[in-house]
């Protein structure tokens, strides 16, 4: 009865370490699977050829300049036009693309950089960008580098029906082929969030096999809804914009680069009379409220930062001072005796080091033991201190109960 309490005892003894070890491991790996937002990316996507379709390349070079005004650099914009009506033998004024009657504003300037033009623009094409399942001939400047930390908009326009949008008029992008894709960019990690626009008839369909955490939807129709054109220009003879997207432009022509509007403040700003559809968002796959979503987190630009522990900062400022000292020394004294004074410091810091670590090291054991544990960086690491601290435990057990 004895050995078996004494058995007992030990058992709990040894589970007590282990227990510590198992719930800092989990704490540490929770902190590590925690990605930060580092950066934007825009995938802009115009599906029809032919001119009658002007419109829908007005669309995409429209949402093109507003990502640019709002900070998106033009190497983290995709921009894919399945046709050129800059240059088409039809348009009464080459080279220019507007999207309102009163043409103040050329959507094809000089600082438009089309990554995927004409033939190019082809679902095969599309689903490699997001997958990143490029042949290597492929240059950087068209592919998605995109990464854990990654906001990413996905705007496509063009023609569509009950779960799928049509490319180049003669083949089509199903519902399935766009979760499926999805799906493997966030299996590698490819983005935090992922906004999909889409201005097309019946545009909420293709978000029906959407399954991916992470993932906002918002489209210009509802099952059985055609998507209408805004307004037509007499000069160029065919519908310059997209009602959805119309509506979309001027509420971000209101905004700048520092504004805090919400993702629900657009969504609310659609108005059915106006659309002449239902605007229709799934956000069933969103962990966050859009209340507290700006919409600079998707159109706009975001500020690239390194997160570091308290440790580096505080190296870091003692470099900084270090720095400084010396930077002193070179406005004041000669050459000479700036050598003799470094030297001398030199001395200074490494017995003021050796005396604090001697002080440290007899004043108490476990506190060396404490601030190595505190700059651990890895999971590794942290098992192979909670291994070490775990021996003790297990000899002074094992002599106790002998």
């Amino acid at each position: 009865m004895a050995t078996f309490v004494n058995s007992k005892a030990l058992f709990q003894l040894l589970l007590l370490p282990c227990l510590l070890l198992y719930s800092s491991i989990a704490y540490n790996s929770s902190s590590v699977e925690a990605t930060v937002h580092t950066n934007n990316w825009a995938v802009l996507v115009c599906t029809s050829r032919f001119w009658f379709n002007y419109r829908h390349m007005a669309n995409t070079l429209s949402l093109y300049r507003t990502v640019k005004r709002l900070g998106i650099p033009d190497e983290r914009i995709i921009l894919m036009l399945a046709d050129d009506m800059a240059c088409n033998s039809r348009n009464k004024y080459p080279a220019q693309v507007f999207n309102n009657e009163n043409h103040r504003l050329n959507l094809y300037g000089d600082n438009v950089e089309v990554d995927y033009r004409g033939y190019e623009v082809t679902v095969e094409n599309f689903l490699r960008v997001l997958t990143g399942r490029h042949e290597t001939a492929v240059p950087r400047s068209k592919r998605l580098l995109s990464d854990e930390g990654s906001h990413i908009l996905l705007y496509m326009t063009g023609h569509g029906g009950d779960e799928f949008l049509k490319f180049q008029d003669s083949e089509e992008l199903q519902s399935h082929d766009l979760a499926d894709a999805v799906k493997q960019m966030k299996e590698k990690h490819r983005f935090k969030e992922l906004l999909i626009m889409v201005d097309t008839c019946q545009a909420a369909t293709l978000f029906n096999q959407l399954q991916s955490p992470g993932v906002l939807a918002i489209g210009s129709s509802m099952k059985g809804e055609n998507s209408y054109s805004h307004h037509l220009d007499s000069d160029v003879g065919v519908s310059v914009v997209d009602r959805f997207t119309y509506y979309t432009l001027a509420f971000f022509e209101r905004l700048n680069i520092y504004d805090n509007a919400s993702l629900s403040s657009l969504f609310s700003s659609y108005n059915p009379s106006m659309l002449m559809s239902t605007a229709y968002y799934r956000r069933d796959r969103y962990q966050r409220r859009l209340e507290e979503v700006p919409v600079t987190n998707f159109f706009g630009s975001v500020m690239e930062t390194i997160h570091t522990d308290a440790a580096y900062k505080a190296l870091l400022r003692k470099n900084s001072e270090k720095i400084e000292t010396q930077v002193s020394l070179d406005q004041s004294v000669h050459h000479e005796e700036r050598r003799m004074l470094i030297n001398a410091n030199d001395r200074d810091e490494i017995h003021d080091t050796n005396t604090e670590d001697q002080e440290g090291a007899s004043k108490c054991p476990w506190s060396a033991f404490y601030s190595k544990m505190q700059k651990i960086e890895n999971v590794d690491s942290l098992v192979s201190y909670g291994l070490a601290a775990m021996l003790p435990f297990l000899v002074f057990s094992t002599w106790l109960f002998q």
